[in-house]
């Protein structure tokens, strides 16, 4: 293990993961269910970053509804690292505030900010392409995205267009950043697999902490204010009420809108990484991770199954059976208190079931 002394991981593991549900709730969203082989995803990212980082480096971001999960899954990672959110605010506020908290307790520490409701198998890679990354800040003081090479045409991802290669170590490449292109049309999709110049890009990044909080003031302006305040009072007796009068002034923002899409070449580089990567955010995208061939049916749980064909039937109960004959892409999902039967091809729309019960004032089955 190298000695990184001056980079510290902030994990976010927030969002409820609505578009999982009935097995994501709000007690216990996706991120630590353990839906592939038996683990979360959070378990799955922290086996992976255990690997070359010490558990002192890793800085979970959440909400005080998961805080018990993480310790749980990662009993390793001290507890005063976790950093909670008053609220969900979305990924600005999110980012913005493990900046603030990491640059007050590090003073300007170089920051990794990845996702961990994500997915990556290509774990020795993605090892090679954070101390790349981390070593291209030490040495430009840019932002440092790392983007993945597409492996379909995603209308669902946003893209990093990049210029000339401006270094390669261990086989990956540095490149110049161009410009950031928000999700396409499928045409716009294809064309950009087929180029050399497209990433997908995925939200993992390694920035300065001063330099973040510099660019929140310098674009984000309304949120930066109420961050200010927050870091001041940090690790003294105002520290919680200051953050929970403060957190709620900052704007509901994607820290793409924020500050990224704002960033140019004189900003910030591109990493270009092949790291298995994908978002498992729906039940569809868990069957295509989990089955080695597209026709493949992910069955768990108490399942017989006759005749079946690209279907994923999911369970939690013990205690009943399900009995599926003659189907073809479909998604069961059958927990405690709910069912759902969804075609592949609509499980972005799961979403909706959830404005439907909200509307109908159903709480309890959120």
């Amino acid at each position: 293990m190298q000695n990184h002394r001056n980079l510290k991981i902030a994990l976010f593991c927030g969002g409820s993961g609505t578009r999982m549900w009935p097995m994501s709730r709000r007690a216990l969203p996706k991120q630590f269910q353990p839906l592939i082989n038996n683990l979360s995803t959070f378990e799955i990212m922290v086996n992976l970053l255990k690997q070359e980082f010490p558990f002192r480096d890793i800085f979970p971001i959440t909400t005080r509804d998961c805080v018990g999960w993480i310790v749980k899954l990662a009993p390793q990672i001290p507890l005063e690292n976790i950093v909670i959110e008053p609220q969900m605010r979305d990924t600005g506020a999110a980012v913005g505030l493990a900046a603030a908290v990491l640059d007050k307790k590090f003073d300007n520490p170089n920051v990794l900010a990845i996702w961990c409701d994500h997915v990556v198998r290509n774990g020795p890679e993605f090892i090679k392409a954070i101390l790349l990354a981390n070593q291209t800040v030490a040495e430009t003081g840019k932002f440092v995205e790392i983007g993945v090479r597409p492996t379909f045409a995603s209308t669902a991802l946003g893209y990093l267009q990049v210029g000339k290669m401006l270094k390669k170590v261990n086989g990956i490449a540095v490149f110049e950043f161009v410009a950031q292109i928000e999700k396409p049309d499928f045409a716009q999709a294809k064309k950009f697999v087929e180029s050399w110049e497209y990433l997908w890009h995925v939200g993992y990044a390694l920035w300065p902490a001063g330099k973040m909080l510099s660019q929140i003031e310098k674009f984000f302006p309304k949120g930066f204010v109420p961050l200010s305040k927050i870091q001041k009072a940090w690790g003294g007796d105002q520290q919680e009420s200051v953050l929970e009068r403060e957190y709620e002034k900052i704007p509901k923002t994607s820290i793409d809108f924020a500050v990224n899409s704002h960033l140019t070449g004189q900003d910030q580089v591109v990493v270009s990484a092949d790291l298995g990567w994908r978002d498992v955010g729906t039940w569809n995208e868990l069957k295509d991770e989990m089955a080695s061939h597209p026709q493949d049916n992910i069955l768990q749980g108490e399942v017989i199954d006759l005749d079946l064909k690209d279907c994923l039937v999911y369970s939690n109960k013990n205690q009943k059976v399900i009995a599926a004959i003659g189907l073809e892409g479909l998604i069961i999902v059958d927990t405690e208190d709910a069912l759902l039967v969804c075609s592949k091809g609509r499980t972005h729309d799961v979403k909706k079931i959830i404005e439907k019960l909200k509307d109908a004032e159903k709480e309890e089955y959120l």
